[in-house]
């Protein structure tokens, strides 16, 4: 129980911009699984009582890049580039500005259903959605649960 909050206080407050060397597994699911907890309690909380939600909010603002900060030092940990978590940020933007432009063609603005745009737009948003998502469970995934290499990689010495 100490290690697991010790690995969380380096995660949210040592290394909490922090964007090279390496993090363990344990030190990146410890902090995942801390961030995860809180974030469900203060939710239900939150769902109770309104004024909650901005702490919700403000905590939800602060993890952002502690978290990514240790996602990035996990997977050098098992001798990738951090780069691997942006490789679907163009699909997820394609994907939003498709259900924006969605949004102005609405049906509400138009007297007939759905016309041919608003199909496309609607099956390059689910696409992309879809796409990004299988690009972050599965690669990402198994980088995050396989072992660190053992020896020093291009990122630095093992913790």
């Amino acid at each position: 129980m100490k290690d697991f909050f010790n690995n969380v206080y380096i995660v949210l407050i040592e290394k909490r911009t922090d964007f090279s060397g390496r993090a363990s597994r344990s030190e990146y699911w410890s902090s995942w699984l801390f961030i995860q907890l809180t974030s469900i309690f203060l939710l239900i909380f939150a769902f109770r009582a309104r004024p909650l939600l901005l702490i919700f909010i403000l905590f939800s603002i602060l993890i952002i890049i502690p978290s990514f900060a240790v996602t990035v030092r996990r997977l050098h940990d098992v001798n990738k580039s951090g780069y691997w978590l942006i490789v679907p940020l163009p699909l997820i933007f394609i994907s939003y500005l498709f259900l924006f432009l969605l949004s102005l063609f609405s049906p509400e603005n138009q007297s007939e259903g759905l016309n041919f745009f608003q199909i496309i737009s609607i099956v390059t948003y689910i696409t992309g959605i879809f796409m990004a998502s299988l690009w972050y469970c599965f690669p990402i995934f198994m980088f995050l649960t396989q072992r660190g290499d053992i020896d020093k990689n291009r990122y630095g010495d093992p913790n």
